[in-house]
């Protein structure tokens, strides 16, 4: 159920908020599921900026980690991958308001307006982060050119034992160099599923049919977009809905225990139909998957 707005910033400034969403997390989690999402909030500055939006959009940025996080806490997620993060102090709001902890991933690129900070990630998740790591590799570390945006990875301590989380965000634009960052992901994967089940998700920048995606699935990586049936439901973009670049993706015996997925396409994540001034929280829609509580 969606948290009124004025309740919810109320609770916000109550210090309570958090103790909400973790009760609904709790329920879940007695339920026997976990949910993760997936989501490139395009620095939490609102989509699209035009005209009719931009009035609305400028009197509410401020609150924008507040507002996504009421959006997505009416999902009960555990685990939260942002791409294209706002600065950490934005961040830091967004998992307070979530009552969750995070780990933040600084972005390969200085940036520029109006990306200063370039494209920063994080995991925000309930459970305990045991470590992270920006730019994690399996040896030595990375070319300079590759993880322009960010590559970073945590592990949780979980009701069902350790998991790794890897946020990715690959090259918007040249094909081989996420052919390179995807075979370093896929090095590492393999040094990390020694000790546990891996989740890796993100905005990858590329489509099903696409060389990348082969890599993933040759390495034994499973699609759980995919596997629970949504096929190629568009994740970009939120006003004009035209192809699935973000993904969850995870190890085989994570895999079998997944239950369903979504993309989250309906508003705050998308503007309001019939409503020039209303506008999408990001041009990237949320990709969420459940899972059983069990033993991976």
């Amino acid at each position: 159920m969606w948290l009124n707005r004025r309740r919810f910033l109320g609770l916000a400034a109550a210090g309570v908020l958090g103790s909400l969403s973790g009760a609904r997390a709790a329920d879940e989690g007695q339920k026997g599921t976990w949910r993760t999402v997936s989501y490139n909030v395009l620095g939490f500055r609102g989509h699209p900026s035009l005209e009719s939006t931009r009035e609305r959009i400028k009197a509410r940025r401020e609150r924008h980690p507040e507002l996504t996080a009421e959006a997505l806490a009416a999902f009960s997620p555990d685990i939260v991958t942002l791409q294209e993060g706002p600065p950490e102090e934005r961040v830091a709001r967004f998992a307070e308001a979530l009552g969750m902890r995070y780990a933040y991933f600084p972005s390969g690129w200085a940036g520029k307006p109006p990306y200063l900070g370039g494209y920063p990630g994080a995991v925000i998740t309930r459970f305990d982060i045991e470590e992270s790591e920006s730019r994690p590799s399996a040896g030595k570390p990375h070319d300079e050119t590759l993880f322009s945006r960010h590559l970073g990875r945590a592990k949780l301590a979980t009701p069902f034992g350790p998991l790794h989380v890897i946020s990715a965000h690959l090259h918007a634009s040249e094909h081989e160099t996420r052919m390179r960052e995807a075979a370093a992901i896929i090095e590492l994967l393999g040094k990390l599923r020694e000790t546990g089940p891996v989740l890796l998700q993100g905005d990858l920048n590329h489509k099903a049919e696409d060389p990348e995606y082969a890599l993933w699935v040759e390495a034994g990586l499973v699609d759980i977009g995919k596997a629970m049936g949504i096929g190629d439901s568009p994740t970009f973009s939120s006003t004009k809905p035209r192809a699935r670049i973000d993904y969850v993706w995870a190890t085989p015996e994570l895999a079998e225990t997944a239950r369903r997925a979504a993309v989250l396409n309906r508003p705050p994540f998308v503007p309001e139909s019939g409503d020039p001034a209303s506008y999408a929280l990001s041009d990237h829609m949320p990709l969420m998957a459940e899972f059983t509580m069990e033993d991976s």
